[in-house]
């Protein structure tokens, strides 16, 4: 009798169901380790700023947001970050996002969707020297 792919799959359900809910927290969609900033940082959007909750080279969070956008929607944006006593100093980005949700406490996610090479290079380069080390 020829198994089902479907077979094997729920198998691994059933290991890894146990061990995902777990580890949930620990297990990122995204590939990337959120970091949340130590300091005054913020993101700018239609003139407004409004404070960076997380971020990671893919996209970001902020909270609280209290603006316009609708999940889908793109947007300009301008994000500063200024960590307590960084060595590193000031970073600024600027590019275009899509939103990804709008949750009911107030949160925005956004993923990158139009980020030039040299603001894609010094964002990719700034999180290395933040990420946590294993």
């Amino acid at each position: 009798m020829r198994k089902s792919p479907f077979d094997d799959l729920e198998a691994l359900r059933q290991v890894f169901g146990r061990i995902g809910n777990r580890f949930k927290e620990v297990i990122e969609r995204r590939g990337f380790h959120r970091l949340r900033p130590r300091g005054d940082a913020y993101v700018r959007i239609d003139r407004h700023d409004y404070p960076l909750s997380n971020w990671t080279p893919t996209g970001f969070c902020i909270r609280p947001y209290n603006g316009a956008l609708i999940a889908g929607q793109k947007v300009t944006v301008d994000i500063v970050i200024r960590d307590i006593h960084d060595r590193d100093g000031e970073v600024r980005f600027h590019g275009m996002a899509v939103v990804s949700r709008i949750d009911e406490k107030g949160e925005l996610a956004a993923r990158w969707w139009l980020l030039d090479a040299a603001q894609r290079t010094l964002l990719l380069s700034y999180y290395e020297k933040k990420q946590p080390k294993p």
